[in-house]
């Protein structure tokens, strides 16, 4: 065979393979969205992808946790890249501090996704209700890339916060974003701008409410209260 024959041939089966992969991994987010990755078996997700051969998703990622780091890894690229480019554009315009700027920059690739007809945003809901996830399902090389670029939006308002409301006000708005737009993404609700805009004010108060004196008093009293007697309750209530 011709030397510019093979190479025509590699091409084709390289493409060809990729085809396959990415086909698996809609596939498979299709199902998880609706499933949760536990609840779905590698057969099922190679009959929803039409694949007659029962070791394609063995040969193509290995197991199921590598279709699952896999997927969330070709989704991820396109979303911190629209994510970046509108921080970008939020540099230039100036109004980067504004805290309804920076639930946009989280919200907005997420909901282009659901708009091009993704099911990713439901399978993150839906991962995220696994405790395992991070652990298992998460890839390695994707979570410094995705914290560094959410590390650029200036949350000030938050800034002055204690570490342990701080934290717990950005997982707040995570699993909100995801569990809302998420619903619409499964019931193929189309969400308006002002609907959305909405969501957005919601979001902007959670992000941004004001710490109560309860709350600060509570988290004083918490602080006083040596490790071991929590560890002692917590193995109590095991």
């Amino acid at each position: 065979m011709p030397p510019e024959n093979v190479s025509t041939s590699t091409r084709r089966r390289h493409t060809t393979g990729e085809a396959t992969r990415e086909l698996l991994m809609t596939s498979a987010e299709r199902l998880f969205a609706s499933h949760g990755v536990e609840g779905v078996t590698l057969r099922e997700i190679q009959i929803q992808a039409g694949q007659s051969n029962s070791s394609v998703i063995a040969y193509h990622f290995g197991s199921k946790a590598g279709l699952v780091r896999a997927l969330i890894a070709f989704r991820y690229k396109t979303i911190d890249a629209r994510r970046t480019e509108l921080l970008e554009e939020a540099r230039a315009a100036n109004n980067i501090s504004d805290p309804r700027t920076a639930v946009w920059l989280i919200v907005r690739p997420l909901v282009e996704s659901i708009e091009s007809g993704e099911m990713f945003v439901p399978f993150l809901a839906k991962l995220n209700e696994n405790p395992r996830s991070h652990g298992e399902y998460w890839p390695r090389q994707l979570e410094d890339t995705t914290v560094d670029v959410l590390n650029q939006i200036p949350l000030e308002v938050v800034a002055d916060m204690p570490d342990r409301v701080r934290r717990g006000r950005e997982v707040q708005l995570y699993n909100s974003v995801l569990h809302m737009l998420g619903d619409h993404a499964r019931r193929q609700h189309h969400i308006s701008e002002a609907r959305l805009s909405n969501y957005v004010d919601g979001w902007v108060g959670m992000l941004t409410a004001p710490v109560s004196a309860t709350t600060s008093s509570l988290l004083e009293t918490d602080a006083t209260v040596p490790r071991t007697h929590h560890r002692s309750m917590e193995s109590h209530r095991d």
